[in-house]
């Protein structure tokens, strides 16, 4: 049994860091269509119950909602796809926006996000790597 561990928990968290490359990758593609910078303001977040982690601790996901106006046309309720723990209702962000569809958002620093997505990936085969050299050199 330990011997099929050894194998593996490396090998899934190579899998896991390729996966995580790729949704950066994915990421980075989609720079280009949001080509037109707004400022928005958030009018909603939501709080959903996601369930329990393995400590017992409740687990949330939010939805964050903004309202903007582009050529004199309002959008409102549109969901921002970030959140961090100090946004409250009232705050401005600046987002990026598609010409072609206006409703479609994102965040303003999508390079940034790509990046630690990378970071993040490259961590995860790292570590993977080190487990497998670790399983080989141990007896």
């Amino acid at each position: 049994m330990r011997k099929i561990l050894n194998i593996l928990l490396p090998l899934g968290a190579v899998v896991l860091g390729i996966v995580v490359i790729v949704f950066g990758v994915n990421k980075l593609k989609t720079k280009n269509l949001y080509d037109m910078p707004a400022t928005a303001v958030i009018t909603g977040i939501e709080r959903e119950w996601t369930g329990t982690d393995s400590d017992g601790f409740d687990t949330y996901e939010y939805h964050v909602y903004v309202e903007y106006e582009i050529d004199g046309e309002k959008y409102k309720d549109v969901e921002y796809p970030g959140y961090d723990g100090s946004m409250k209702v009232g705050d401005e962000l600046e987002i990026l926006y598609q010409s072609a569809d206006p409703t479609q958002i994102s965040e303003k620093n999508i390079t940034g996000s790509a990046i630690l997505i990378f970071v993040a990936g490259a961590v995860f085969i790292v570590i993977g790597l080190v487990m497998s050299l670790r399983a080989l050199i141990r007896p």
